[in-house]
């Protein structure tokens, strides 16, 4: 099976991007959220910008953290484990990042048979920056919880927020892919399949619970 992996070469400490161009970015990601094409212009869809688009990981870790911190002040109390905290964030930050990088590789591979190869570059340009935008946007419910405590009224918000998160990407997707709605919730399915199964493996790897 031959992969769509786009040519240039994964970006360094010199080619990463700005503050202004990662606004940029969140920008135009904000655009094809609101089902607005034209937040593709604000997207670098080059060889380069395709690679560069992963630095969102590194953009969108302090939210992250904040959601590991959560759970570990929070929630572990019924999961208990005898990892010390080290460890423990290790695993957060694998299944995170594996969550994230495992539907883009499998989209890569499966791209060319199913006639999609022109349009994975904006795909995972557009869900890179969208997923870090996402994880911004939602910070202050990460907050709020760890200040509250879990209790009802949070989780409802959470279930909200969810679906929220859920929506967005869909409607991102669809935007940066020309308008193709089925295919948009194909894709989200799948990243939110492979997060259950990275977190899942992860989990059975280290013997931590994560969720």
């Amino acid at each position: 099976m031959t992969s769509s992996l786009p040519a240039g070469s994964p970006p360094t400490p010199d080619t990463t991007p700005s503050l202004a161009e990662v606004l940029q970015y969140f920008a135009g990601s904000a655009q094809l959220m609101a089902g607005k094409a034209e937040g593709l212009r604000r997207l670098d869809l080059s060889a380069d910008g395709f690679w560069s688009s992963f630095f969102a990981m590194v953009v969108a870790a302090p939210p992250l953290a904040l959601s590991w911190i959560e759970y570990e002040s929070s929630e572990r109390a019924s999961h208990l484990t005898d990892a010390g905290p080290t460890l423990i964030y290790a695993a957060h930050a694998l299944a995170d990042a594996l969550s994230w990088v495992l539907p883009v590789l499998v989209l890569m591979l499966v791209a060319r048979p199913i006639g999609f190869s022109r349009k994975i570059v904006p795909l995972v340009v557009a869900t890179n920056w969208g997923g870090a935008l996402l994880a911004w946007v939602f910070a202050p419910y990460w907050l709020l919880l760890y200040a509250t405590g879990p209790n009802e009224l949070m989780e409802t918000l959470g279930y909200v927020v969810g679906l929220a998160s859920i929506a967005l990407t869909v409607r991102l997707a669809s935007a940066a892919i020309g308008r193709d709605l089925p295919a948009a919730i194909a894709v989200v399915i799948l990243m939110m399949l492979t997060s259950l199964l990275s977190y899942g493996a992860v989990m059975d790897l280290t013997g931590i619970s994560l969720i």
